[in-house]
């Protein structure tokens, strides 16, 4: 018994041990309730699947990234199955690589147990969070990207402590699969390895020119055949300014979207809140500090140390903390009236102007080239916080505390987040005071509560899944639970097409929603399988209507599915009004899928709040 009993203490303690925990225990309080409805999730689901039944991409079904993610996934298709269960699985693999690469990261700048704690709050606040999770990712393109960015960051921080050259070949060779899978994590990965090659090798610039020619010249052999063999396929037209492949010609709905995803669209509001961050960060700061001296009455009463007469006392620093958070306060509460309460509190907002910080003071103290683990530590900071200030760049005034972006964005974030809170304000607290037990304390503060905070989460978490997902669908081709507000409808449609359509027939879905399609074993005939605004021309509309008569389909399913986040709200109303009114003229209302099913059909508008899908049919068969 007491073997036994030392044996699970010592599984309990092993960091590896308590990362492995967390994964499954989150795991098990999110059980099927991955999948976002409606938005982007149809697209994953059925893109594979259109692929292995002989389509296109590009040419054939409308797409914005590089080819890998939904080749990768039609591969699964055809060695596993057609079924939602393959994508889950793959999606469980590469999260659970994402989980093993910051792993493998944080200790190079971390203690076992402090990098398990950063691990654990990439698998909560990245992985699992309810609010765009890895698992069933908005974009399949995102998650391998982000683990093949991962991948290229450690490969180079293992360059940077043996400078072997075969670290950087397989750098190479990642940026180039990352090229193909999606361009910002390529990109990511690429200016890290440049700037570590620069920082490295910053007395020899020939040496550091060569090994980056060396690591291009390998990124080069991957990327380039495959986008030369699409633009034989498919042509220039259709891959670079049908599907700004390379961001050109975007569309005025894609500029709009990605201005408030950087935060320019209200550039003031987005530097209050980037400030506001920075206050709630220094005001945590203050609190751990407060509590450290507070906890630690004999120190407290100290106005100075016994080493140095001219260092800051507990009790000055007890002092000064309490006054910083009582500054803090009040700035808060001018920057939330700044922000016209748009703000939502985040710290992350703040995160360009740490990692600045981190970048400056990491390049100053890690220029030593004997070995010095000291120096190490602060060059591998350096290495990671360019990666984690470069992955940033398509967020950097907004930096988003979840959602369906911040998961792939903030896992580095994340790990120097934990650096900051358990190393390095200990060690200022240090250099203040000159008391090793205050700092010591400080730090025992720090872990704690980062331990605190993610063991609220994951209570916060498991509610917000059992709460938010409750309603059961179990279609042919996947079983998942979906949120009350759009569950029963969807449901409800699924039902309609089982009971109503044949195995394999046509059936369209506007503006989104080929989850319908995918999960009930029907086609998705529509080259856009998105209907976003200004991405369709009048040829385009056209041409899905003559699809529309060709394939003779049946049912069109009109989703309540607004785009506000791209400028116009209604299909059909405020865009796309060729193929809306056709869709009108010839089709008619046959059923009202959802909690308004009861209501007028004339007013039930896409945009209003209660989640319908409206079911229409051909009038002449």
């Amino acid at each position: 018994m007491l073997k036994q009993s030392f044996s699970l203490q010592s599984v309990i303690r092993s960091p590896q041990s308590v990362i492995i925990i967390v994964f499954a225990l989150m795991t098990l309080v999110s059980w099927r309730r991955w999948t976002s409805p409606i938005a982007d999730s149809g697209r994953e689901m059925d893109l594979p699947l259109r692929l292995l039944r002989g389509e296109l991409l590009y040419r054939d079904v409308h797409y914005l990234y590089p080819p890998l993610s939904p080749y990768f996934n039609s591969l699964l298709y055809r060695i596993c199955g057609v079924h939602l269960n393959v994508l889950l699985v793959s999606g469980f693999v590469f999260a659970g690589l994402i989980a093993w690469f910051c792993w493998r990261i944080a200790l190079r700048i971390l203690p076992a147990r402090e990098a398990a704690l950063a691990t654990a709050s990439v698998i909560i606040f990245c992985i699992f969070k309810p609010a765009g999770n890895l698992i069933s990712p908005y974009s399949f393109a995102a998650l391998h990207g982000t683990a093949l960015a991962l991948a290229t960051l450690l490969v180079t921080l293992r360059y940077g402590e043996s400078e072997r050259i075969r670290e950087l070949i397989c750098a190479g060779a990642l940026i180039g699969l990352a090229a193909i899978t999606k361009q910002e994590f390529a990109l990511a990965a690429a200016v890290t390895v440049v700037a570590a090659l620069v920082f490295m090798h910053r007395h020899s610039f020939r040496l550091a020119a060569r090994y980056t020619a060396l690591v291009a010249a390998i990124a080069a052999l991957i990327a380039l055949p495959v986008y030369s063999l699409l633009l034989w396929r498919v042509g220039w037209q259709t891959l670079i300014n049908d599907c700004h492949l390379l961001y050109t010609r975007l569309p005025p709905s894609l500029v709009f979207y990605n201005q408030q995803r950087t935060g320019l669209d209200h550039l003031f509001s987005s530097l209050v809140q980037m400030a506001g961050g920075a206050v709630v960060g220094i005001a945590a700061a203050s609190i751990i500090m407060l509590i450290s001296v507070i906890s630690f009455p004999a120190l407290r009463r100290q106005e100075r140390t016994e080493q140095n007469g001219s260092a800051m006392g507990p009790g000055l620093l007890w002092r000064r903390c309490f006054a910083v958070l009582v500054i803090a306060g009040v700035s808060l509460v001018l920057i939330r009236t700044a922000s016209h309460g748009n703000w939502d509190g985040s710290p992350l907002r703040a995160l360009p102007l740490v990692l600045v910080g981190l970048l400056l003071t990491s390049w100053r103290r890690g220029v030593q080239r004997e070995f010095n683990p000291a120096a190490a530590i602060h060059r591998a900071l350096f290495i990671i916080g360019v990666y984690s200030f470069t992955v940033l760049l398509r967020v950097a005034l907004r930096v988003p505390s979840g959602g369906a972006f911040g998961g792939f964005f903030l896992p580095t974030s994340l790990i120097l987040i934990v650096y900051l809170t358990t190393r390095s304000l200990p060690r200022m607290v240090e250099d203040w005071t000159l008391n090793q037990r205050l700092a010591t304390r400080v730090r025992i503060v720090g872990q704690s509560a980062l331990a605190l905070l993610l063991l609220v989460t994951v209570v916060v978490f498991a509610s917000r899944y059992q709460k938010n997902f409750s309603i059961e669908i179990n279609a042919p081709f996947g079983r998942l639970y979906l949120p009350p507000s759009s569950g029963a409808a969807i449901s409800e449609a699924l039902d309609f097409i089982q009971s109503q359509t044949s195995a394999n027939e046509a059936i369209a879905v506007v503006p989104e929603g080929s989850d319908l399609a995918f999960l009930s074993g029907r086609r998705m005939p529509l080259r856009h399988q998105i209907l976003i605004p200004d991405f369709m021309s009048e040829q385009d509309e056209r041409a899905a209507i003559a699809t529309l008569q060709r394939e003779r389909v049946r049912f069109v399913f009109l989703v309540n599915r607004p785009m506000r986040e791209f400028g116009k709200e209604g299909f059909g109303r405020d865009y796309d009004q060729t193929l809306g009114s056709w869709i009108s003229e010839h089709y008619r209302l046959v059923k009202i899928c959802g909690a308004m099913r009861d209501a007028p059909s004339d007013q039930l508008q896409i945009g209003d709040p209660n989640f319908f899908i409206k079911v229409l049919e051909r009038k002449n068969k």
